[in-house]
């Protein structure tokens, strides 16, 4: 139904007496506005159709933020928030120190992200494998909270 030639169209149309080359280009000029609409026309039935077929199931969700931030590798993916204990490092009753890391290097320990612990505020977790611009991060929060069930929370966690 959207599959349109209008040049053809206007080839068929015209008359083959007056088929020269000037009137035909000139019907072109004159279709040129209606091409552009319905080029307009075919790149937004795409999007919708792109965002209908897509919803908030977890291999949806990740298809689409692999299709816009990482085609290649599609190393984006979707995790359940919580259902870690708490692991303590020492106990409140230890009297002696517990070193990390020495002071020479500058690297930062993350133990646990604060969405892993049990009884959490969130409720999935997105995993990305690089640091995002804060467009791109912007971006990404968009199209979660866009494809997301309501009510549901989530972070976003670094790998």
């Amino acid at each position: 139904m959207f599959d349109l030639d209008i040049n053809k169209a206007i080839l068929w149309l015209i008359p083959s007496r007056l088929r020269t080359t000037f009137n035909v280009a000139w019907l072109k000029a004159l279709a040129s506005p209606l091409i552009t609409q319905y080029n307009s026309l075919i790149t937004y039935r795409t999007a919708v159709q792109y965002k209908l077929n897509h919803n908030s199931q977890v291999c949806y969700l990740e298809a689409v933020l692999n299709d816009t931030f990482d085609v290649d590798e599609r190393r984006i993916y979707i995790g359940d928030a919580g259902g870690e204990s708490v692991t303590l490092l020492q106990r409140d009753t230890d009297l002696e120190p517990v070193i990390l890391n020495d002071d020479e290097s500058e690297d930062v320990l993350i133990i646990h992200n604060d969405s892993a612990y049990d009884g959490g505020n969130y409720d999935f977790i997105v995993y990305i494998p690089y640091t995002f611009s804060d467009a791109e991060l912007y971006r990404l929060k968009a199209l979660v909270n866009y494809y997301k069930l309501a009510g549901k929370r989530f972070d976003v966690v670094e790998q």
